[in-house]
């Protein structure tokens, strides 16, 4: 025990005489917290986003024109009596360009995000080079009428807008493109209500007429983006922990501390268990540091102290099994090479495979399953769970991975570590 005791205190004491190497494991995972739970905070609570896109609408020909010589064609046709009256009957809803101008795209609830202007066809090559505007719609010569004829009297093709779309405005554009689908949708509606001698009001439905309210099937405490983040950096963070304990652990190489646990026919399951704990404790101790002060400048609490604080210890657990086999390794390989490709690359691919980032195993349960698979992913798992205000019971299968992953990792450290005659 003294020997173990001896080694913690040297790995304690490396860490205490870098104090650069102290404030960027610890100030680090805090200044990502602040930047990203700013800067993606809005999109992550569901908040509404701006949009302001502004739309031009450039139309060939008077549609008051095109929808009297419709009716005019409707009177000569051979269609019934009752569809003619149906289709006279419903002059307002004819006239196409007009209804997406005024009740779509100029809609009271359109009305804060889309500006429309209505351009001549002469300014046409002006305003496509204008930037300011996020789609341009083109309506043709005819298009009323011709939609009308193929809709309402199966002739002919139907008319089509010309979309400008602006790229450098994507939202907008989007916006703008999701509404004409719609727009379509209704232009279909007003076929089947033409032909089947159906009022345009019977197939509408009275929004105001409908009560009710929305309610989340989740009655859980959501999870806030400073919340996420916080969980996300530090469990990302702590990982490092376990290489720069390897980093040390292979210093200490150069000094023969393993040789004289060697010479002094000592197990190496002594030097295991030095290192080990020095990760377990460090581990431990940094996980607290990080959350201490998101709690003190980011408020937040956790609903569940003892479960909290199971999982902090399930993480650490892990974190000295990564410290063991890192030191194996790099004891064996006679390299840090090993600690620097884990600290450089692994642990940012395993962050964002665990949704350190963002919640990437919401995109896909294959992704979400591997993500859980790894130490930081498992971590975060249970660190959600106990936000969203579920008990310890529900995070218990990942302290009990957590600490599977870590007898495995020393397990395979101890294959790869050096035995006695091996030189280093």
């Amino acid at each position: 025990m003294y020997l173990i005791r001896q080694i913690v205190k040297k790995q304690a004491l490396i860490f205490l005489r870098n104090p650069q190497l102290l404030l960027l494991l610890i100030g680090l995972p805090i200044i990502l917290i602040a930047i990203l739970g700013a800067s993606i905070g809005d999109l992550m609570n569901g908040e509404t986003v701006s949009i302001d896109a502004k739309v031009a609408i450039i139309e060939h020909g008077s549609e008051q024109e095109q929808v009297e010589n419709f009716i005019l064609d409707v009177e000569k046709s051979k269609l019934s009596n009752e569809v003619k009256t149906a289709i006279q009957g419903n002059t307002e809803q004819l006239s196409l360009i007009e209804t997406l101008i005024e009740d779509v795209l100029g809609s009271n609830e359109l009305e804060e995000i889309i500006t429309l202007e209505s351009i001549k066809p002469s300014e046409k090559n002006e305003i496509i080079n204008d930037d300011s505007f996020a789609a341009i719609i083109e309506v043709p010569e005819n298009f009323t009428f011709n939609t009308l004829q193929h809709t309402m009297l199966g002739k002919g093709e139907p008319g089509m807008l010309k979309v400008y779309k602006n790229e450098g405005k994507q939202i907008g554009s989007m916006v703008v493109g999701g509404i004409l689908e719609q727009f379509q949708e209704q232009l279909t509606m007003i076929s089947f209500a033409g032909k089947h001698s159906i009022s345009m009001e019977a197939i509408q439905v009275d929004s105001e007429a409908v009560s009710g309210e929305v309610r989340s099937i989740n009655q859980k405490k959501p999870i806030t983006a400073q919340n996420y983040y916080a969980v996300g950096m530090a469990v990302m963070n702590v990982l490092f922990v376990a290489s720069m304990i390897g980093s040390f652990a292979f210093q200490e190489k150069k000094i023969h501390v393993f040789n004289r646990v060697i010479l002094a026919n000592l197990s190496r399951w002594i030097y295991f268990s030095g290192i080990f704990l020095s990760g377990v404790i460090f581990g431990f101790l940094h996980l607290l540091i990080v959350y201490g002060v998101s709690w003190l400048f980011f408020g937040i609490t956790w609903p569940n102290l003892l479960g909290f604080f199971v999982v902090t210890f399930g993480l650490a657990i892990a974190v000295g099994g990564l410290a063991v086999l890192l030191t194996a390794i790099s004891y064996r390989i006679n390299s840090e090479v090993i600690t620097n490709y884990f600290s450089s690359i692994v642990v940012s691919i395993i962050a964002f495979l665990g949704g350190s980032f963002f919640p990437i195993g919401d995109f896909s349960k294959t992704i979400q399953f591997i993500g859980n698979l790894t130490p930081n992913g498992a971590g975060m798992t249970a660190y959600l769970t106990l936000l969203r205000g579920d008990g310890i019971s529900e995070i218990l299968d990942q302290f009990f991975f957590l600490t599977l992953f870590a007898f495995l990792l020393v397990v395979i450290a101890g294959f790869s570590f050096p035995k006695r005659g091996y030189t280093l």
